[in-house]
């Protein structure tokens, strides 16, 4: 394998979608989602049920993600989605680890 060809294989990583995504996720999320969760808490149904909220949340971005043109800024909006839908079972599974744990 040549210098070239693992540097072309690199770059190649950086634009594949999937990658994106999690990178989205991990980077671009901590700065979105606060502010869309100050925004429902404006909402007195949704300040009651913050997991409900944040499922919602992301089923409505994954869906905004479909109308997104070019696959970088999809990428983008997914990994936000998918941050707002992993917060939403977050307390599920750790009730669930929780509970299996002790026995």
């Amino acid at each position: 394998m040549s210098v070239k060809g693992a540097s072309s294989k690199a770059s190649g990583v950086l634009k594949n979608e999937a990658i994106i995504a999690v990178l989205s996720a991990s980077i671009v999320a901590p700065f979105v989602v606060p502010k869309i969760n100050s925004l429902m808490d404006t909402v007195p149904i949704l300040r009651d049920h913050k997991s409900i909220a944040a499922f919602v949340s992301g089923v409505v971005i994954f869906g905004i993600a479909a109308k997104v043109k070019g696959g970088l800024g999809r990428a983008v909006v997914i990994g936000i989605a998918g941050a707002f839908i992993l917060s939403a079972l977050l307390p599920i599974y750790s009730s669930l680890t929780t509970r299996n744990s002790g026995q």
